[in-house]
């Protein structure tokens, strides 16, 4: 009787071992984690930070032909739109070159870039990366120039049709003291680090490779454009935490994981979903320290993190992953298709 009994139990154990090994070997593959796809990418920043600083008149009138030749608008957009120097053509621009690199507020900006980042190669092996991803999804697409500048504080980064500009100075560390002198917000220092440059400029890119085309679009609309980024995202940039995709800290990720029911029921119960009220809109998609209409508890942006999730909710019923008829698939068939509920 005990030997039996023994024996059932032998039996039941592997029974459920077996069991636990099917549903381990069942379980759902993340089709997002996959090796750098072998692309050929080779990225080379042409460090403007560097070069306009130790430049001389003879080596302006050599090297300004060949940064418009290799940078193209990039080159012009960085100097009559983000520094508002004038012309690229004008005669006198490498006096308002001088005037802006002789400052001596920004040669204290400029010595913090360089020690902080005194060489951008490691920056380059995950821009490849990146890149390689964005091919692998995108291959009809192509890859810009780079170049690294200070731009005064004015943007993180600039982007025109072929190329990628990096403010190297909007990234020195969330406690640094020119962010203190520029009171910026706590909300936007968190994300102005050096973790954030790839993140900012892949976000950035693919944002304004794909807008949303629609004149007056509705919430739902807004939300699941930014979330098809956010996806897109996720598959250029595998190995980067998830927060940091979405310019979250990991706290408020967690607190969007946690109440995204609530948000949920907050959009259906006011029937905001088809709501084409920019105002409203704005209050779930704007920046800021919160989302408005929200407890202060909360991330900026409740809307995008939404938005997202109905798109990696729609992305879960596809067989692969097929970023272009992603960006191509209108908001309301992603809803109906993803069987979102939070």
């Amino acid at each position: 009787m005990l030997q039996n009994f023994h024996t059932r139990t032998l039996q039941t154990a592997l029974c459920l071992f077996t069991l636990l090994a099917l549903l381990v070997g069942c379980e759902e593959k993340d089709l997002l984690d996959i090796p750098v796809p072998d692309k050929g990418v080779d990225i080379e920043i042409t460090r403007l930070d560097q070069a306009w600083f130790e430049m001389s008149a003879v080596g302006f009138r050599q090297q300004h032909p060949q940064w418009t030749a290799e940078l193209g608008e990039l080159y012009v957009r960085y100097i009559e739109d983000v520094l508002n120097l004038g012309s690229a053509n004008d005669s006198n621009l490498f006096a308002e070159i001088r005037r802006f690199t002789t400052d001596q507020a920004i040669a204290e900006v400029q010595d913090s870039v360089q020690k902080a980042y005194p060489d951008l190669s490691d920056l380059e092996h995950s821009l490849e990366n990146a890149w390689s991803y964005y091919l692998h999804y995108f291959p009809q697409r192509e890859v810009p120039a780079h170049a690294s500048f200070i731009g005064g504080f004015n943007t993180p980064a600039a982007l025109t049709e072929d190329g990628v500009g990096i403010g190297l100075e909007m990234f020195l560390g969330e406690k640094c003291a020119f962010y203190d002198y520029l009171q910026l917000p706590v909300y936007l220092r968190q994300r102005m680090t050096s973790d954030h440059i790839v993140p900012t400029i892949m976000h950035g890119w693919i944002g304004s490779e794909f807008p949303l085309d629609e004149t007056d679009p509705t919430l739902l609309e807004a939300i699941v454009q930014e979330g098809k980024v956010l996806y897109a995202m996720e598959a250029v940039l595998p190995h980067t935490p998830k927060h940091v995709l979405v310019n979250y800290s990991a706290e408020q990720l967690q607190w969007a994981k946690e109440h995204q029911a609530y948000v949920w029921a907050h959009f259906v119960d006011k029937e905001l979903l088809f709501s084409t009220n920019a105002t409203e809109i704005a209050k779930f998609t704007n920046d800021g320290p919160f989302t408005v209409d929200l407890v202060k508890e909360s991330p900026p942006r409740m809307g995008h993190f939404i938005g997202w999730q109905i798109v990696r909710s729609y992305m879960a019923q596809q067989d692969q992953v097929d970023l272009v008829a992603l960006m191509a698939t209108d908001a309301e068939s992603i809803l109906n298709t993803s069987k979102y509920k939070p």
